[in-house]
């Protein structure tokens, strides 16, 4: 299974000049419907609720800049890889769900947020 690279971590706290830093977002499987009488049933569609986390750097040296264009160019949307989530040091299972988009900054370096979508 593909890893994810070892590159600066990104910006947690805070991030400056970029408008999210951290974000973590949880997918509910509830289905519902309701019945003539009113009453409302519910059950969960699966058993797993799905996270996901965006996560943004804003001084990425132009070395891990490299490194991390490079695998995203092998896995795209399409490959899940093994990920250490920063904030809960956790292993997890994911794929990149949003586009590869970073700006330079000179003399800072590479800025940009990646999210990631669990598997």
């Amino acid at each position: 299974m593909n890893t994810f690279p070892e590159i600066a971590a990104p910006n947690i706290s805070s991030a400056s000049n970029c408008s999210e830093s951290f974000t973590e977002s949880m997918a509910d499987s509830t289905i519902s419907t309701t019945t003539d009488a009113n009453y409302k049933i519910t059950r969960p569609r699966t058993t797993k609720m799905i996270s996901t986390w965006s996560f943004s750097w804003v001084a990425l040296s132009d070395d891990d800049y490299v490194l991390l264009k490079a695998f995203w160019q092998q896995v795209g949307k399409f490959a899940s890889f093994s990920w250490i989530n920063p904030i809960d040091g956790q292993s997890y299972v994911v794929r990149f769900s949003g586009d590869f988009s970073f700006q330079h900054n000179h003399p800072a370096g590479w800025q940009g947020t990646l999210k990631f979508e669990e598997v």
